[in-house]
């Protein structure tokens, strides 16, 4: 009983003293919730490592910090605005698989000047463990993806505003072509009656008539033209685009060489133009393929291990003889060319993704490619045959396209941020 006593007494002794120290003892903070975001909780420790890169980043480029408490709320909101991006990617079956994370990860060593050994060196240097430095980067990956699709399907570029693109300044500057135009001008008196506009509206007409019949322009200019070069057969000689008369600035470089336009109104009267030639500017011969393609795109219902599966037998199948054709028609997730057997018509270098067009350049006309993987998901291609195509007036009408659609993309971004911001529950707990 005696030696029981003492062992008690002792173990009381001990959590005593324990108590005490621990009540000395600085409190140890352990991690907490911080938000929930839709069902997601989000730490204390997540937003921490945020703030360390972020001070880290901003201390780079030599800017002063903001106070603590407006850096942390900025922190916070872009980690709340990121988890809910990620969570449209999960819920739109986007994966970015160990392959393609490496690919970018070696591309971003290679910007960087530095073998991938020496990449990892520095990233684990800056105090970032390399495995996280990976999933960062997939969620990067994911969200540029998530965006991608979500937005720029919303944007529309009319054929009207590349109209308006190529008539302005900014596009005739940077073009540097010239354009040789010749003019006839039916003028009208300051304070026109309308009977005499209508009269002159109707002699610009019957000489455009007569234009359209084939007579020749400058003997029409020297007879009938009000025009300072009248007698030079209307003759304007070689302009910049920015040079032109504003009046007809804007149709003469949507013209073909040898083609009319007008009559055209202004205070002097009616004018009648044709683009004799032009000259500068490079020409665009491309090389165009005719391909049709089968996609399949993993999604709530189909993951990326069983959509590789999928492709896979479609492969087998087509490789077998069935037409790629009929298996799109029947499977492709592709709805812009699945009723047409998955058929692309026509395409240009630079049109599509870059890992499908290299697969796409390698096939001979008839062949069908191994599963392609892209942003999109996996592809099965078929290279109809080739041709050349002279693309200079397309070429730059795709390419003003691409850059109001880019201009307008960062724009649309932030519309859509806050839309999915202010549709997401969020709860800040400190």
């Amino acid at each position: 009983m005696k030696k029981n006593s003492w062992i008690q007494s002792s173990v009381l002794l001990v959590c005593l003293l324990l108590v005490s120290v621990s009540a000395q003892a600085e409190p140890r903070v352990l991690d907490r919730v911080i938000a929930v975001v839709g069902e997601e909780a989000l730490m204390q420790s997540e937003l921490d490592l945020r703030l360390q890169q972020v001070r880290a980043q901003i201390s780079e480029r030599g800017v002063r910090l903001p106070p603590e408490d407006v850096l942390r709320q900025q922190v916070l909101e872009r980690l709340i605005l990121d988890t809910i991006q990620l969570q449209l990617a999960r819920q739109g079956g986007l994966r970015i698989d160990e392959q393609t994370l490496s690919a970018t990860i070696n591309r971003i060593a290679q910007q960087n000047q530095m073998t991938l050994p020496q990449f990892r060196d520095a990233v684990e240097a800056d105090g970032l463990a390399f495995s996280l430095f990976r999933e960062q980067i997939r969620e990067e990956m994911l969200i540029s993806q998530v965006r991608q699709r979500r937005v720029a399907d919303r944007i529309q570029v009319s054929e009207q505003e590349v109209d308006a693109y190529l008539a302005s300044p900014e596009a005739m500057e940077q073009e540097g072509r010239e354009f040789r135009v010749a003019h006839i001008l039916i003028s009208l008196p300051e304070g026109p009656s309308p009977e005499q506009v209508a009269k002159a509206r109707a002699d610009a007409d019957a000489l455009m008539q007569r234009l359209r019949t084939g007579e020749d322009f400058a003997e029409l200019a020297v007879s009938a033209s009000a025009g300072d070069q009248a007698f030079s057969g209307g003759d304007l000689g070689w302009r910049s685009a920015l040079s032109l008369p504003s009046i007809f600035a804007d149709q003469v470089v949507r013209m073909s060489a040898g083609e009319l336009a007008g009559p055209i109104r202004s205070p002097s009267g009616f004018h009648l133009i044709k683009l004799v030639e032009t000259r500068g500017g490079a020409q665009h011969v491309i090389l165009q393929t005719q391909a049709r393609h089968l996609l399949l795109s993993p999604n709530a219902l189909r993951d990326e291990s069983a959509t590789r599966e999928k492709i896979n037998q479609l492969h087998q199948r087509a490789l077998a003889g069935e037409s790629l054709a009929e298996l799109a028609r029947q499977y492709s997730d592709d709805r812009a060319s699945r009723q047409s057997g998955g058929s692309l018509g026509w395409v240009s270098p630079g049109q599509m993704v870059p890992s499908f067009e290299a697969a796409m350049q390698s096939l001979q006309p008839g062949e069908i490619s191994e599963p392609i993987q892209t942003q999109f998901g996996w592809h099965l291609i078929e290279v109809e045959g080739y041709r050349e195509a002279d693309m200079t007036d397309r070429l730059r009408r795709q390419q003003v396209q691409q850059l109001l659609a880019e201009r307008r993309f960062e724009e649309e971004v932030q519309n859509w941020l806050r839309e999915i911001r202010d549709s997401t529950w969020v709860e800040i707990r400190g």
